[in-house]
């Protein structure tokens, strides 16, 4: 093959994932119909032999016996050979070859032959082949060799990539109706102790009104923190609409909320940053959590603006090294991190945000970085 055929081969590849949009389907009828231009054969087909027949995914011909959807005897297919050696199998003329006598020469009537087999998910899924009724003048070499194992390897990735989304949307299916029913199942007491607790309200003074005030304050949060978390579930990792927050305002509602019993809050560099205001303040619940949870007494947290972000560090015991190594890209299975931490996690993906965190026995830092600053640094008291 001469090096301007050799590129043209290449370039066919190239052009077949150019085309975002098109559907499965269409990427199989082009590869097949490529390969058969390209080898300058009869016949183009995919098959699938998972069920150990020989069943016609999609095919060049239109019309007859190995037409798109039909099931055939696969130890009469030149295609057996493929599926067993698990490699290539080239035949340009079998009349004068060693599979002269082959039963596929007289089921099937082709001549010439060239096929390999497409792996799924690492295993044998079917196989791609090119052949013609009348034998071939010269053998197959080996870039058409070649060309044909690369059209295989790029079908079983389209495929096992289209199985993985069929397999992701039938999951999130399954996680929006389980996020669906806890919502439900959690809104209804919530209901019924918002009714209570707003009655009572209405009846007592001062201090008990007061006390009765910031339970209707938690019920509210936590009606948000289910609608945020349900919305977690059902659009993914992405956030809501975004707007100028700002960075000391929200932190200290945050932990107002959550109040740590032990700690106290320092706030510097203040930042006015672009960002779902309900999901930051969610993250930085579940920041302060962590230590009103698993910090000993007198420790300081201290939220700070960066360059490009703002950092929440503590003067706690630490993480446990696992599950810091666990944290923003790290192996999962690593660290049994809790919820608050897989929330933090899905709260700055879905913002588009880096997040790293920096841990040993004198404390803790996260850092959250390639956020829109949209004003410079003040300092607060």
């Amino acid at each position: 093959m001469s090096e301007p055929e050799r590129r043209n081969y290449f370039r066919d590849l190239y052009e077949l994932g150019s085309d975002p949009s098109a559907t499965l389907g269409r990427k199989i009828e082009q590869a097949i119909t490529i390969g058969r231009d390209r080898l300058g054969v009869d016949y183009g087909v995919l098959s699938y032999t998972g069920h150990g027949e020989y069943e016609v995914v999609d095919s060049t011909i239109e019309s007859g016996e190995f037409r798109a959807g039909t099931i055939h005897d696969l130890e009469t297919t030149w295609c057996r050979h493929v599926v067993d050696g698990r490699e290539v199998l080239t035949v340009a003329d079998a009349g004068a070859s060693a599979y002269s006598d082959d039963i596929a020469r007289e089921a099937t009537c082709l001549q010439c032959y060239v096929g390999a087999p497409v792996r799924v998910d690492g295993d044998i899924y079917g196989t791609l082949c090119f052949s013609s009724e009348t034998p071939r003048e010269e053998p197959f070499d080996e870039d058409e060799q070649r060309f044909v194992e690369l059209l295989t390897r790029w079908i079983g990735h389209e495929i096992e990539r289209e199985r993985h989304y069929q397999a992701l949307d039938a999951q999130n299916e399954r996680l929006d109706e389980f996020a669906g029913m806890l919502a439900h199942d959690l809104r209804n007491p919530l209901t019924t102790a918002y009714g209570y607790t707003e009655l009572v309200a209405e009846t007592v003074d001062d201090p008990e009104s007061g006390y009765l005030g910031t339970a209707l304050d938690s019920l509210d949060r936590m009606e948000t923190l289910i609608a945020d978390t349900l919305s977690l579930a059902r659009d993914g990792v992405d956030v809501g609409e975004r707007e100028s927050v700002q960075l000391s305002t929200v932190a200290r509602t945050a932990w107002k909320t959550v109040d740590p019993a032990t700690a106290t809050l320092t706030v510097v560099d203040d930042r006015t940053i672009h960002a779902d205001e309900s999901r930051l303040r969610q993250l930085f619940e579940n920041l302060f959590r962590n230590v009103d949870e698993h910090c000993e007494a007198d420790v300081t947290v201290t939220v700070a603006g960066t360059d490009d972000g703002f950092v929440v560090e503590d003067t706690g015991p630490g993480l446990p090294e696992s599950i810091a190594a666990s944290l923003f890209d790290g192996d999962y299975t690593e660290g049994r991190r809790g919820l608050g931490l897989l929330i933090v996690e899905r709260i700055v993906s879905g913002h588009g945000w880096s997040g790293a965190v920096e841990s040993t026995t004198d404390g803790t830092r996260f850092v959250f970085g390639d956020i829109g600053i949209t004003t410079t640094p003040s300092v607060v008291s």
